[in-house]
């Protein structure tokens, strides 16, 4: 057979069709077609279960033509059924240096890895150990893509620290093409060339002008309806729903008591028949308008239509611009309403396309000018007019790899079908540090990974360069970037001295801390370390060094209710002084300088707090003007228990103090005032309005008269 001939098969579910297309200088000519119904349960959504039933319906109908035409068929054109298709999704998500732009190949390589993490779930959740290249990817959207959790538009040229990216891709089992090629080997045939069913109707049904919408194409057939998305001049994923016609004829079969061929007729002569004859299982004779079975069919259409709809949307993630129905499905009385309401579109976006819109393609026999010659026709014309091998073999890293040609392949598709780990096709950068230094925040960035290294017969290339038959393709993943690694030579510079502290000398380096621990130069500082430095001419720093922990340099503020008012004190447990002055522990120093430091407790005791002095004095008045005067210890009470002046305070302490308690007599006041006597007269006291003498006792708050009489 030349090659302006082709000899097509659309192997479905029910029949087998097998046409002869002629191409001619107006077009496209069947010249010879037949159709077989399987006698036995061969096919089953679209996979061949009994290869030799198969064989021979293909033998039965090449030998027909081969008779009929008076010509020798040894090649064949076929198609995958969309149904054997699985879907599934993936997910990639990837860190990468922050403030660097993110280049195409970045985000192809990010798309990669969802398409394989994809493959890998549908063959875990399938065939766990099975090899994923038995599965061939046939297409993939993007359903989001992330710059740091945030859903963007494209990723390109953005900049950001972690991106990530969302897909629905598309699969082929391997097992559906191998019993295919099966099929046609055991009936004396090649491939000529092999597609997907959904492709190959597209060829005829979306002329290419239209191909840039958004369409949708749905086969609707017997068992299931195979969705296909056409945007920007391509197909870009692929779905199927379980529902078709036969749900239709069983519902009719259930209403009206008919066996399944008889229900089948009654839906068929719906579109030509006012009134419908047929006969139950009981030997009734029915007389059905048609009206009447449209409405028992409006639920289930409905839910078909559903259906559809809910997965056009899911794939598609918004309504397409317009659907294209195939398939004997879509003759169904008012589906494509009901779809077209479904979607959310007017009707005149949903419908029908069959062979006899087509001015270049002559069609004869009648079971080919319908919706359901759509495939059939366009298996034929695709190989026309795309004539292209079935597949072609590369080598990838020295292994031979076979690729499902289906147009333009490139390196990305050649690594997907090697099973190569494309997890990390482009390096991840090296971790960075932060790092707390004495209280500001510094950013310590990893190395750069590499980009992979590729080349094509050995020359460099890209992801995106295309790929023909023997080529030899080599590959190298990027190498990840090393992890920054910080020491305290990189915060700080090691500068030394001396000087005397407490009378001995006192060599002088810096001091440094990491997370509240002594840390050693030459041991690497962790990440989110708190980094505490302390130059050695600080005064702190000395202290330090001459042996004094970190707890008695630091200062810390005690809160404490007195009576009932709020109160703080500020304590540090040292003194220091330097060259005889006194020192503040951030001062800086010379070296040579003198040190003197004296040490307090860890705690403030009560005589330390501010109040102190308070608590042993008495105040009273002495002829109206107040006068303080020293006394021994007030009852002190801390937190309910009763204290002396030299326990330790509580932070968060509640004291009441009672200096009505405290001893002291009337002469005591004469310590602190300056009374002149009187060469005459006689001295009167009086405490609180009473006469007194020396030893009345006085109290806090007490009013004392004196006068000479």
């Amino acid at each position: 057979m030349d090659d302006h001939k082709v000899f097509a098969l659309d192997i479905g579910t029910r029949k087998i069709v097998g046409l002869v297309m002629e191409k001619t200088e107006k077009g496209y000519k069947v010249t010879g077609s037949e159709m077989r119904e399987h006698q036995t349960r061969a096919m089953l959504d679209g996979q061949i279960h009994d290869v030799e039933a198969v064989a021979q319906s293909i033998l039965d109908i090449k030998l027909a033509l081969e008779s009929k035409l008076n010509i020798k068929l040894e090649s064949a054109a076929a198609a995958a059924a969309g149904r054997s298709l699985r879907t599934t999704s993936g997910k990639a998500v990837k860190k990468r240096l922050a403030n660097s732009e993110i280049s195409r190949q970045e985000v192809t390589a990010l798309e990669l890895e969802a398409v394989q993490e994809a493959q890998n779930r549908l063959v875990s959740e399938g065939q766990p150990g099975k090899d994923s290249s038995q599965y061939f990817c046939v297409g993939y959207s993007i359903v989001d893509y992330q710059l740091e959790n945030q859903v963007i538009g494209n990723l390109v040229g953005q900049i950001g620290a972690e991106i990530a990216v969302e897909v629905v891709a598309t699969f082929l089992p391997r097992v559906v093409v191998d019993s295919l090629f099966s099929s046609l080997k055991r009936a004396d045939l090649s491939v000529q060339s092999l597609t997907l069913e959904p492709i190959a109707a597209i060829s005829i049904a979306i002329p290419p002008n239209m191909r840039l919408l958004n369409l949708a194409l749905v086969d609707i057939g017997a068992g299931t309806s195979d969705i296909a998305l056409v945007r920007d001049g391509n197909i870009y994923g692929y779905a199927m729903v379980p529902l078709g016609g036969d749900e239709l004829t069983e519902k009719l079969a259930s209403h009206y008591l008919l066996d399944f061929l008889s229900a089948e007729k009654v839906k068929r002569q719906m579109l030509d028949h006012e009134i419908i004859d047929c006969q139950d299982i009981l030997g009734n004779q029915l007389h059905l308008p048609a009206a009447e079975v449209s409405e028992v069919l409006e639920r289930t259409a409905g839910e078909i239509a559903l259906a559809i709809a809910e997965c056009i949307v899911s794939l598609n993630q918004k309504a397409p611009d317009a659907v294209i129905c195939i398939g004997g499905g879509s003759l169904t009385v008012n589906l494509m309403g009901l779809l077209a309401s479904a979607l959310g579109l007017p009707a005149n976006r949903v419908g029908t396309r069959t062979p006899q819109a087509l001015d270049n393609i002559t069609v004869n026999p009648d079971y080919l000018k319908g919706p359901q010659g759509v495939t059939p026709l366009g298996i034929a014309y695709h190989a026309l007019s795309s004539p292209m091998v079935p597949f072609i073999r590369v080598q990838v890293n020295e292994r031979e790899i076979p690729m499902w040609n289906m147009g333009d392949l490139t390196v990305a598709s050649a690594l997907l079908s090697s099973g190569i780990s494309l997890t990390n096709i482009y390096g991840r950068p090296g971790l960075g540090k932060t790092i707390e230094l004495n209280g500001a925040v510094k950013v310590f960035k990893g190395q750069l990974g590499t980009p992979p290294q590729i080349q094509v017969n050995g020359r460099e290339a890209s992801l995106d360069a295309l790929v023909k038959e023997g080529d030899r393709i080599s590959y190298q993943p990027g190498t990840d970037g090393t992890d920054a690694r910080i020491f305290i030579k990189d915060l700080m510079t090691l500068n030394s001295g001396m000087v005397w502290v407490n009378g001995e000398e006192l060599p002088l380096t810096p001091t440094f801390t990491v997370n509240g621990q002594r840390w050693d130069v030459e041991e690497e500082i962790p990440d989110r370390a708190q980094v505490k430095v302390w130059p050695a001419a600080r005064l702190d720093n000395v202290l330090l060094q001459a042996g004094l922990s970190l707890e008695m340099l630091q200062e810390r503020i005690y809160h404490y209710r007195l009576n009932g008012e709020d109160r703080t004190c500020r304590w540090l447990p040292v003194q220091v002084s330097v060259n005889g002055k006194p020192g503040q522990l951030q001062d800086f120093i010379e070296f040579g300088d003198r040190i003197e430091y004296r040490l307090n407790s860890v705690q403030p005791r009560l005589r330390d707090i501010p109040e102190s002095q308070e608590l042993c004095n008495l105040k009273v008045t002495v002829n109206q003007q107040p006068v303080e005067l020293s006394c021994g210890e007030p009852r002190i009470v801390m937190n309910g228990q009763e204290v002396e002046l030299d326990a330790l305070l509580i932070d968060g302490a509640e004291l009441q103090v009672d200096g009505s308690q405290s001893q002291a007599i009337l002469s005591d006041i004469f310590r602190v005032i300056e009374f002149k006597p009187s060469v005459s007269g006689r001295l009167i006291m009086r405490v609180d309005g009473e006469e007194a003498g020396f030893t009345t006792p006085i109290s806090d708050g007490s009013e004392i008269q004196l006068t000479w009489e």
